[in-house]
Formats: structure tokens, sequence, C-alpha cells
């Protein structure tokens, strides 16, 4: 990379910053390439200039927060079982709301903005990166099933979408809320995790059901 493509990339990163804050602080629709380029330090064209319209700078910044979420999430979790790489998972998602960067309080500002207004430049990306979340959480599921450390009778799918509800819903209501208490959220949200994944009586050979009746 020579000197000058690597200035474009720094400033690009740099608006990209800048809108993420806007949006968190402002929300999506007051937010424009004028007041990223000035939030940024830069010119009030100098976004124009890079990203051509509003739509295409939201493209890209919903490509890039979402980039952000799965390095935090996703790319530095452990290798191992099943059950290991969840509970992973949930120091994750729970250190990046104790720790909310812009870039991440805007990710929640435009998921919430996606269900209010049916942008074509953000809804289908902010859709397909929850569909990616859920694939990721249905192929841990689907292992941990397989490998006989959760109960068959999970329904892989419908349980990855009710754990991002939960998640997402406590980050939003602790966005709002700066009195909700992330650690009790937490600790429930484990405990119906547990009592859903642990196998039923069904799933378990016949010497442990009489062991545990007995």
């Amino acid at each position: 990379m020579n000197a000058k493509e690597r200035r474009r990339n720094e400033a690009e990163q740099r608006l990209l910053d800048a809108a993420a804050e806007l949006i968190g602080e402002i929300g999506p629709a007051a937010v424009t390439l004028a007041n990223i380029g000035e939030r940024a330090g830069y010119s009030r064209g100098l976004a124009t200039h890079h990203f051509g319209s509003k739509g295409a700078m939201m493209q890209r910044l919903v490509d890039n927060v979402t980039d952000e979420f799965k390095l935090a999430i996703f790319v530095e979790r452990p290798k191992g079982s099943a059950a290991d790489e969840l509970q992973a998972l949930m120091d994750a998602y729970f250190q990046t709301l104790r720790e909310l960067k812009p870039v991440n309080r805007a990710r929640l500002v435009l998921w919430a903005n996606a269900i209010t207004t049916p942008s074509p430049d953000v809804r289908p990306a902010m859709i397909a990166a929850d569909r990616e979340f859920r694939e990721a959480l249905v192929d841990g599921i689907n292992r941990g099933i397989a490998a006989g450390e959760y109960s068959s009778d999970v329904d892989p799918a419908g349980l990855a979408t009710v754990v991002i509800a939960m998640l997402r819903g406590v980050a939003l209501e602790a966005l709002l809320d700066d009195e909700v208490e992330l650690d009790a959220c937490r600790a429930e949200i484990e405990a119906l995790l547990t009592a859903r994944l642990r196998h039923s009586a069904k799933d378990l050979p016949t010497q442990h059901r009489k062991a545990e009746r007995s």
C-alpha cells in the first residue's frame, strides 16, 4: 500500500468513526455527509468525495460496524466444546456492553432504526448480519446436540433466534437506561439457557434416569 492509499484509508476510517459517533448521538435521520466531515475534522465535502451519497456511506458503515461486532464476539472466541463456546460468546457480548464503543452503539441504533424505517441502504444489510449471527449460533447448538452436550429436543434455529433476542433486548435496555444491571441480566440468561439445553429425562440413558429418581 502506497502513501496515497494509506491516507485515503485513514480518512475513510475517520469518517466512518465520525458517522458512528453521530448516529449514536443524534440518530441516522439527522446525520449528513456534511456533519460527518466536520466531526472527522475534514471539510464538509470530503465525505461526499469518499462515499458519493449518504446511502452509500450508510451501507459502508453497516459493513464496518458488523465487522467490528464479529471481531469482538466471534474471532477471538476459543475453540472447545459447544458449551464453552457459548460461554465465551456470553463473556464477549457482555464485555462489549460494559465497554460500549461508538461503533457498537451505532449498530444497535441502526438495528432499531431498520425496524421502523424500511431503508434500502440499511435494512437488508442488518437482516443479512442477523442471519449470519443466527447461523453461527445454530451451528454451535447443532454441534452441542451431536456431541451429547445439549438436549436433542432443542430446536436450533428457534433457540438461536431467542438467544439473539435476549442479548439484544438487554443491550437496548442498557442503552436506554443506565440503571440496568448487566450482571443480573447475564445470570438470568445463563440460567434460562442451562435449563433449556440440559438433557431431558428422555435423552438420558436408562441407568441415569434411575439414578436421578433414587
